[in-house]
């Protein structure tokens, strides 16, 4: 194009009209949100742990198209994943500068989107849940809050936008379950959330069955964050079971069996519910190849389920877990694990070697890793007779778990008082699952009064799952009491996690108990 100006127009009118004409081969600075063909399989490289070939689909994006936005958000993902799975301090510190120019990018998007307040409410949460497993509790609760501040806002301005449920539903949940004892969160103050508003605002994109492809692509995750979700603040197991049927591949729609998360999602979900053969060869489906995230966790997975059927080859996957993993979470937990399967095949002296361990590599955060360590601080091998009905009972063998108990005389099983809890406790679990509830709870009321001022689990998880029991046949006066009484038990043995799904037993029931 020729621009032709006259002689004698004015200096700042040549300069204008000169700018002008420059102007109309610059996009426009109001940046788009198109989530075309190629960013929906660099979305799908994500889900699937193939970082590389996602950057190389998000570049390409990139340069053919420079003002979408999209590109940034899914950046943003990889990083997110990469620190969330593989926990290496090193790289978290190299990475968070990388947020503050990623807002500053999408926030020079169109405001007049939905994937305005949507990309930022995702850059946001992924943040904050990176920040929670580092332990920078201040700047989480911060982006939580912007996080809720953005996905409320869209969810007023654009109610039919459904992907954005997914993250608000998230919230909802979280905010109704945050612990009072952590300092920072004051800063939520004025969120509101409940468990079942957030459930069922992520089961709405779980279950979607309309015709728009993009909803339908995040399915996936939006199930994935169901099935986590139902595990470990639902009142029943088998609520997650239902789950899975979300969880499954469909015409059209990206394969589950590519994903490690949801692989992950659909074994762990297996495990939990006694269905441990299914477990395995779920897990036997992950990808092994070199361009995807080594996502170390599924060894340790494989592992356990393994070790839940006294399987000789359990040892391999820990080792494996162990040497590759450069995060600190479940190495503890696995060293326990190699000590167990040793004091299995009676060697005294390699269960000596292995449980130290777990008192110098990894660390004690998670539940697991606590009472590992705390184990090899007391300095007492388990008793192998509860060992082995315990691990049984854990991969829903409980005929084999309770003939261990039966078949062996109590003077045998028992030899201290720890073991007397124990047996009681794995006696109440193993006829609770097989629907013997009388019975159940007769072993549950004796593991509680014997162990409510002992520093062991026992009492607290059989008062934990008495409340389950109560809860689930509606009889919610005593299940309030059971989950009270819960609270109230103190032991260096799983409590963060117990107290965390006993309050969330007592909010399930402040809407079941009719008030007087």
């Amino acid at each position: 194009m020729t621009i032709i100006i006259p002689a004698r127009k004015a200096p700042w009118i040549r300069i204008l009209l000169a700018m002008s004409a420059f102007l109309l081969f610059i996009p426009s600075s109001r940046s788009q949100y198109d989530f075309n063909q190629n960013c929906q399989q660099a979305y799908q490289a994500v889900l699937s742990l193939k970082f590389s070939e996602a950057q190389k689909l998000i570049s390409a994006g990139k340069r053919e198209s420079p003002d979408n936005l999209i590109p940034v958000y899914l950046e943003n993902y990889v990083d997110f994943l990469t620190l969330i799975i593989g926990e290496e301090e090193a790289v978290y510190n190299q990475l968070k500068s990388r947020k503050n120019d990623r807002i500053a990018l999408l926030e020079k998007g169109r405001k007049d989107s939905p994937y305005y307040n949507y990309c930022l409410g995702e850059v946001y949460l992924q943040w904050a849940f990176a920040r929670l497993k580092f332990g920078d509790y201040t700047t989480a609760a911060f982006e939580i809050h912007k996080a809720y501040d953005l996905f409320e806002a869209n969810e007023k301005k654009y109610p039919e936008f459904l992907i954005n449920k997914t993250g608000m539903g998230v919230l909802h949940v979280m905010v109704s379950l945050v612990p009072d004892k952590y300092r920072w969160v004051s800063s939520l103050v004025g969120l509101s959330g409940s468990m079942e508003l957030g459930l069922k605002e992520i089961r709405q994109v779980a279950g979607y069955t309309g015709t728009d492809h993009i909803t339908r692509m995040y399915r996936q995750e939006a199930a994935f964050f169901l099935a986590f979700l139902a595990l470990n603040v639902q009142r029943n197991k088998s609520q997650a079971m239902q789950v899975l049927g979300l969880i499954k591949d469909q015409p059209g729609d990206f394969p589950q069996s590519q994903s490690p998360l949801m692989i992950f999602a659909r074994a762990t979900v297996l495990m939990k519910n006694g269905f441990n053969e299914e477990a395995l060869s779920v897990l036997q489906e992950r990808p092994s190849d070199a361009q995807t995230f080594s996502f170390c966790y599924l060894d340790y997975l494989e592992g356990v389920a393994r070790l839940n059927k006294l399987d000789n080859n359990a040892s391999g996957f820990f080792d494996k877990f162990i040497s590759g993993f450069r995060g600190r979470n479940y190495i503890r937990s696995a060293c326990q694990k190699l000590a167990w399967i040793s004091l299995l095949h009676g060697d005294s002296v390699a269960y000596r070697k292995h449980i130290n361990l777990a008192l110098t590599k990894g660390a004690s955060v998670v539940d697991e890793d606590k009472q590992a360590e705390h184990e090899a601080r007391q300095g007492v091998p388990p008793n192998i007779v509860l060992l082995r009905a315990r691990l049984l009972f854990d991969g829903g063998y409980y005929d084999m778990a309770i003939n261990e108990l039966l078949n062996n005389s109590v003077k045998i099983a028992v030899k201290s008082k720890r073991d007397l809890l124990e047996y009681t406790y794995r006696l109440g679990r193993i006829y609770h699952e097989s629907g013997n509830l009388s019975k159940a709870l007769e072993n549950y009321r004796q593991t509680i009064i014997r162990g409510k001022t002992e520093p062991y689990y026992f009492a607290a998880s059989a008062a934990y799952q008495m409340g389950l029991l109560y809860e689930n046949k509606e009889a919610y006066a005593k299940a309030d009491s059971a989950y009270h009484l819960c609270l109230t038990i103190k032991s260096p043995e799983y409590q963060t996690s117990l107290h965390q799904k006993a309050k969330a037993g007592l909010n399930r029931l402040k809407k079941a108990i009719p008030k007087t």
